[in-house]
């Protein structure tokens, strides 16, 4: 009945069977070296096997379960009936080339009855993968999401994927005729197509036709698939099981910065194993790009167009994703194999871009790291080669001569204080919590009164509290995002032999961006401290019955809350500040339809609170009339850079006299009795 059960030419069947098979095997694993794990080896080192058991427990679920897939309920729906209906066949598939060789040592006629019982799940399985096909054509032609990409690659995989199906429904049904001609239970599909198969002389010839070109098709399915992006199949799960582990906050050091006498990622050859695991996992499904803020106010940055092009960089590819980047300027030349990964296939533009809000590695559901691998770059692009924004280097410089990023400021670390009996922190032994006031809570005129509003609540709680007053410097998380790497040690080294030498043992501070350098980065420097935000610290208070608050808002105020990127997607703090709000009396609370985890950053991270904007629309506008679309007349928030963005954004909006932008603490404050 098998075609390869016979002779051709004098030659066993099973024998050129044989040969083909391990050919394809061959140039499959050949390309699969050469392209991809090659590369890998030689990439730089990056521990990622620590905390197995954790490891095998994401996989399970990530992989297995395919819970970041589901957050997009259609695309989700029809990669999880593709992916295990692949799982399910893969017994099947085996089974299969060893019905090439002979029909008695098949799993089949080993397993019997349970062959049965699992041919009846296969059966299902296909009916599964056909119908992702179809949804996934259905999404691609009708649909068209404006980020999914439209290259004939995917049309040739669903098509593969789909003839793989319809030749063993087919040649399944074929052997049904040919073994009685009788419906089984357990091939209930192959069963119903019976009646329009030929008699079982023709049967035959069919069968052997049809197997034939299943096996061809499954054989071209594996050359192919190392040059496809449909890669992923393969590169996912381990992208999945070598995930970041770390806090998604802490961004990884350069190790002894002293000795290194190249910093960053400037070519291939500087990436680590892991972003080149990265570059190969890439589904371009375009989940980063959709909650891109950047991308989605014309920036010149792609996060999946950004991976895309590392990856034909490292294949030795000419880039074609992001050549509009450079597209109608001076300096355009076409993009070509062998160039430079930054300023050659990645424009420092595109770099400078990113606020390093996270959206994307939120969306990613093979959980790539885009933003480590930018302000990698951005580190070759500050430390080797000195290229920085006007403004951005404004902002290092001060820091490195001030102890700030502030430029003009006319205040002291202590000024913000006057007349308000502020208590010195002198030590852990004698004081519960430092209060780090930080550099914009004390420099920057608007954000002095939420300082003086956090100070008033703290009073009113009856918290031990202090401040450092000029004892306080930057924590550094400026120049780290800005690639800087050497200024943020040099400022965290500095703060951490400050604070421990005070005994700090718990910190409260309202600037996210120094709560997350605190909590998520300076533990590698020796600061090991409890590290609260002031919005934790007041729900917590208010849950305890320390704070009254007895003066309400008019009577159907509506407060929206922004989540801060460094509160929320980099540290996973949502609940707190939204306990604050919701206790506020007289307030009814609206949500944006970005929140949480897909909340739109306020467009100050990653630097940017000192980088100038060059295209027309502005990040925080953007965020600013997502909140006016609520009706609110309120947006609350827990940052003093997304105070500023959004009061920019009102401005812009010429909004002044329909929205208010507070910080938690103010409405806190004004709510005391």
């Amino acid at each position: 009945m098998y075609p390869t059960h016979g002779s051709l030419f004098g030659i066993p069947g099973w024998l050129i069977f044989g040969v083909v098979l391990a050919l394809a095997v061959g140039a499959f694993g050949w390309s699969l070296w050469t392209r991809v794990l090659r590369p890998i080896v030689g990439g730089k080192p990056d521990d990622r096997f620590d905390r197995l058991p954790e490891r095998v427990g994401k996989f399970l679920v990530y992989v297995i379960g395919q819970r970041k897939v589901f957050e997009n309920s259609y695309s989700g729906t029809l990669h999880a009936l593709i992916f295990w209906g692949f799982l399910i066949w893969q017994p099947f598939t085996l089974n299969l080339i060893l019905e090439g060789f002979s029909d008695s040592i098949t799993l089949g006629a080993l397993l019997g009855p349970v062959w049965q019982a699992y041919t009846f799940l296969v059966e299902l399985a296909s009916v599964g993968i056909i119908l992702g096909c179809a949804m996934a054509v259905y999404r691609r032609v009708v649909m068209r999401p404006a980020s999914l990409t439209t290259h004939a690659d995917a049309y040739i995989i669903l098509g593969l994927i789909s003839g793989l199906m319809f030749t063993h429904f087919a040649s399944e049904a074929l052997a049904l005729r040919l073994t009685g001609g009788a419906s089984v239970w357990y091939a209930p599909v192959s069963s119903a197509l019976l009646p329009g198969m030929p008699a079982a002389d023709a049967a035959a010839a069919g069968f052997g036709a049809l197997w034939l070109l299943h096996v061809g098709i499954l054989l071209a399915f594996l050359v192919y698939l190392p040059y496809s992006k449909h890669l992923h199949l393969m590169a996912a799960p381990f992208n999945v099981f070598f995930q970041n582990l770390r806090p998604r906050g802490g961004l990884p050091s350069i190790k002894d910065i002293e000795t290194q006498e190249r910093f960053g990622v400037g070519s291939v050859a500087d990436l680590t194993w892991k972003q080149m695991l990265d570059a190969a996992t890439c589904t371009e499904c375009g989940r980063c790009t959709d909650l891109c803020p950047a991308y989605a106010t014309d920036k010149p940055l792609s996060p999946r167009d950004l991976i895309l092009d590392i990856k034909a960089a490292i294949a030795g590819e000419a880039p074609e994703h992001q050549r509009h980047v450079l597209a109608g300027r001076a300096d355009f030349a076409p993009l070509t194999a062998g160039l430079p990964l930054v300023n050659g296939v990645v424009h420092e533009d595109t770099l400078w871009a990113c606020v390093t809000c996270g959206a994307c590695m939120e969306a990613c559901p093979v959980f790539i790291e885009h933003v480590p691998a930018i302000v990698d770059m951005r580190r070759h692009l500050v430390l080797d080669q000195a290229r920085v924004p006007e403004t951005a280097e404004s902002a290092l410089v001060s820091m490195e001569r001030r102890g700030h990023p502030w430029r003009g400021t006319q205040h002291d670390r202590m000024s913000w204080a006057d007349g308000l009996d502020v208590p010195a922190f002198t030590s852990g032994d004698d004081i519960e919590y430092l209060y780090w006031v930080g550099c914009s809570g004390a420099l920057e005129d608007r954000n002095r009164k939420i300082t003086q509003s956090v100070v008033k609540v703290l009073k009113a709680s009856g918290v031990s509290f202090g401040v450092l007053g000029p004892g306080e410097t930057c924590t550094g998380d400026p120049a780290r995002r800005m690639g800087n790497e050497y200024l943020f040690q040099m400022l965290a080294q500095q703060n951490v032999e400050t604070l421990n030498g005070l005994k700090v043992r718990k910190i409260i501070t309202q600037c996210p961006h120094c709560f997350n350098s605190f909590r998520n980065e300076y533990p590698e420097f020796g600061g090991t401290w409890e590290v609260t935000h002031h919005s934790q610290v007041i729900a917590d208070l208010l849950a305890a019955g320390r704070l009254k608050l007895a003066r309400p808002l008019p009577d159907g105020t509506e407060v929206t809350y922004h989540d801060s990127c460094y509160l929320g997607r980099h540290n996973g703090e949502y609940e707190a500040p939204r306990q604050v709000v919701s206790a506020l009396p007289g307030v009814k609370v609206v949500e944006m339809p970005r929140n949480r985890e897909k909340s739109f950053c306020c467009g100050a991270g990653g630097g940017h609170m000192w980088m100038e904007e060059k295209t027309t629309k502005r990040i925080n506008w953007e965020r600013t009339q997502q909140a006016l679309d609520t009706g609110a007349s309120v947006v609350a928030t827990g940052c003093p850079f997304c105070v500023l963005m959004m009061e920019d954004g009102v401005r812009g909006r010429n909004a002044e006299d329909r929205l208010q932008v507070k910080d938690l603490a103010e409405l806190v404050a004004e709510a005391l009795a």
